[in-house]
Formats: structure tokens, sequence, C-alpha cells
């Protein structure tokens, strides 16, 4: 399969951001959490959670703010928050979902490698009918690899794939992910969200090639 202007045999899609517009959701529930304890929401605190995972997130929040609060605790209320928009409301990103049927056409094999928890992540596949199409999902939660801060959760997911990581692209819409499937010795595309606090340059200047969505991919052979 040809991306940019490298030859890869499988791809591997974040989901938040990437080939979802769902970051609105999170924007919403992190406001509506710090706001319940009159903690003010930051650029830097949303770039951090990003990528932390739910059990990394939970830590985060309860060392950087002192909260006399169970991790668990928190998980759960940042789960209830956001379930129905996972559920009902979050899109595909413009092309995404014919990007997915062409690659599938090829029988190029497909993995989703995600922060977001499962039993968020599922509801919002059926809802856009794409839960089909990917070979695995790798839950970095699961996996306990701590988020994307590591390669950890791009190489599992490579090695469910049965395809080396090198010939492997990674779809990601944040810097800091990007960094480590570039780690991980991936081809990786940035993928441009709106919705989030996404450092565009500097996602720009870590990845092999940068879209403004899936409509510029949708024409490749194989």
């Amino acid at each position: 399969m040809k991306i940019g202007t490298a030859d890869v045999d499988a791809a591997i899609f974040d989901f938040d951001g990437t080939l979802a517009d769902s970051m609105w959701v999170w924007d919403a529930v992190d406001r509506q959490y710090l706001s319940k304890r009159n903690i003010a929401y930051t650029k830097e605190y949303g770039e951090m959670i990003a990528v932390l995972g739910f059990e990394g997130g939970a830590d985060y929040v309860v060392k950087e703010f002192g909260l006399d609060e169970r991790p668990e605790d928190i998980i759960a209320e940042w789960k209830q928050l956001a379930w129905d928009g996972y559920a009902t409301q979050v899109t595909l990103k413009p092309g995404a979902h014919e990007y997915l049927r062409q690659c599938k056409s090829h029988g190029v094999p497909l993995a989703i490698a995600t922060s977001l928890q499962r039993a968020l992540l599922e509801p919002a596949l059926r809802n856009n009918g794409v839960f089909g199409m990917f070979d695995t999902i790798c839950v970095c939660d699961e996996l306990g690899c701590g988020g994307k801060s590591t390669p950890a959760v791009y190489l599992e997911a490579a090695r469910r794939l049965g395809v080396a990581p090198e010939r492997c692209a990674v779809f990601e819409d944040v810097a800091t992910a990007a960094r480590s499937a570039k780690k991980a010795g991936c081809y990786v595309v940035g993928v441009y969200d709106e919705h989030k606090q996404q450092a565009s340059d500097e996602l720009a200047s870590i990845t092999d090639l940068f879209i403004p969505d899936f409509t510029s991919l949708l024409e490749f052979k194989r």
C-alpha cells in the first residue's frame, strides 16, 4: 500500500482526534470534571491527559492536584460523563470510512491503537458501522503500557497483525504519540484535528506525512 512516498503492509489508527471527530467529548468531560473541583482547565492539562490513558490520567490528576480521590472513582466518573457522546454522537472524520473500506478491499490488515477504553470505543465504532473492519484493537490500559508515552502499544499492534513495525503506517493526531510511533520504527502520518489543542506545526515536523483529513488518501494503488 502506498502512503505518501512509502510502501507499507498494514495500518494502525489512533481513534480520538484521528479517525474520529471526538475530542469535543473530552474537552467537555475535562472541563466539567475540573470545574466541579474548582480547578482551572489549561492547554497543558489537555495535552498531558490525552496521552496517558485512563489509569495514568487518573493517577496524574490525583498527584497533580492533591486530590483525596481513588483513581478508580475518577475513571468511573469520566466514563459516565463520556459514554453518551461516544455511543450516539461521535462521527468519523471526512474520508475516514471510505479510506478504511478501501484498505479492506485491498486486503490491508488494520488495527486500532488507543488510550480510549474499550467500553467507549466499541459503541462508537458500531454506531459508525466500522467495528468489523479492524483485525485487532489494542487498548493501552489493557496492555498496562503507560499510555502512548512509550512505543509499546504500536509494537503490540504490529505483532498482532503479523507485520514488522517498519512496514506499518501509524495515524496519530498528538505529537507525543507520534514520537512514540516513530521510536517503534513505524511510518507515521499526522492527522490534523481542529477540535483538539493540537500543536499542528510540531506534529507536522515529527511525522513522515501530515494530512488535513483522509480524503487526500482515498486514491492509492497496492
